[in-house]
């Protein structure tokens, strides 16, 4: 049954309306094209923290679960560590007895110094008194050698006795005795002396031993210190505040030295990158604003904000290795730039490699 006039004409503001419709469409896609870049394939990124063993063990207990919050300091895993812990004691038994015997030889340095000085001390005064009972000694003889002289004189003139001057004679060599006797214990006197003066080599030996012991101590300090810092290697505490990703290893689990145990993400430190089609990195500028969907939470439920941080230098097929065709040839396609953006308003829940599709804005640079 053919339509009447008024049908027609329905159908025909129907058709315009739908054209133009179309029309603006288009339009609106054109413009928006022109004014957004548009990536659908973005992820979000993270610097990922991988935690090894630095030595060889069998882990003793794990502390941690994947999905965990950890501090920086948090204790995550424990190696068994009794047979550096005994290391340990052994080096402070061995430090004790050199500390001890290192307290001995100052006790012996202190007495031996003072034992010497008091008998230098001594000494010097019985050889000052000797000297000086050597010098009277000496005075009498000089007088009594001349009262010999006036003897003999008289005894040759006639004027004394002999007797008198046997006397005088006999009492002349007995002084004579006393000064030899008197000089030779100050010669004796002398020579102890020099000879507690020679004991010093003694305190020399002292203060060597003390010297080595004192290098023992530091040597057995060094080799503590040593095994105390080996001590940490079984422990693996975390170096950030983060989250923990994948535990590797468990409890009665042997790990050697560079395996693997720990793997954890700041959460602030999460970023998005995606790969522009290079005709369009004229366009961006680092600061411009970004609207995020992500497949977590789908639009038009939430949405987030987020800002251009970071354009590469360099495109991402360079950073990956040239692809080269079968006759040396690179093959021409389009090429694209890794471009970094911040999220601003995070959701709770997020984390490394989920989807996101995100929407830069750029119209402040679009130029016609």
């Amino acid at each position: 049954m053919p339509l009447d006039t008024k049908s027609k004409s329905i159908l025909k503001k129907l058709g315009v309306l739908a054209g133009v419709g179309v029309i603006a469409l288009i339009t609106y896609e054109i413009f928006y094209w022109l004014t957004h870049v548009y990536e659908y394939d973005a992820r979000i990124e993270a610097e990922l923290t991988t935690l090894s063993s630095r030595i060889d063990g069998e882990i003793e207990k794990v502390y941690v679960k994947e999905g965990d919050r950890v501090k920086e300091g948090d204790l995550l895993v424990a190696l068994k560590a009794n047979v550096q812990r005994l290391k340990i004691k052994a080096l402070e038994a061995d430090l004790v007895r050199e500390e001890g015997q290192r307290d001995k030889i100052e006790a012996e340095i202190l007495a031996f110094e003072q034992d010497l000085t008091s008998r230098l001390a001594t000494k010097r005064e019985a050889i000052k008194a000797l000297n000086i009972k050597h010098a009277t000694i000496r005075n009498r003889f000089d007088l009594a050698k001349k009262n010999l002289e006036r003897t003999r004189i008289l005894y040759q003139k006639k004027l004394t006795s002999k007797k008198s001057f046997e006397e005088e004679q006999s009492k002349t060599l007995i002084i004579e005795a006393e000064v030899e006797n008197s000089a030779a214990n100050i010669k004796v006197s002398e020579l102890e002396l020099k000879e507690i003066e020679a004991s010093r080599s003694r305190l020399k030996v002292l203060k060597a031993e003390k010297k080595i012991t004192n290098l023992n101590i530091t040597k057995i300090n060094t080799l503590k210190n040593q095994e105390e810092a080996r001590l940490t290697y079984h422990y693996v505490r975390s170096p950030i505040n983060g989250i923990i990703d994948s535990v590797y290893k468990y409890k009665g689990e042997h790990v050697e030295e560079a395996e693997r145990m720990i793997l954890l993400h700041d959460e602030n430190s999460l970023w998005i990158e995606a790969n522009v089609d290079e005709s369009q990195v004229r366009h961006l500028e680092i600061g411009q604003r970004v609207i995020i969907d992500m497949d977590a939470y789908p639009y038009p439920f939430q949405e987030f904000n987020g800002v251009v941080t970071f354009i590469g230098s360099v495109t991402a097929s360079q950073m990956a290795g040239d692809q080269v065709s079968n006759n040396g040839r690179s093959r021409k396609q389009t090429q694209r730039i890794p471009v970094r953006m911040k999220i601003l308003d995070p959701p709770e829940k997020i984390a490394p490699g989920m989807l996101v599709e995100v929407n830069i804005q750029i119209y402040d640079q679009i130029r016609f």
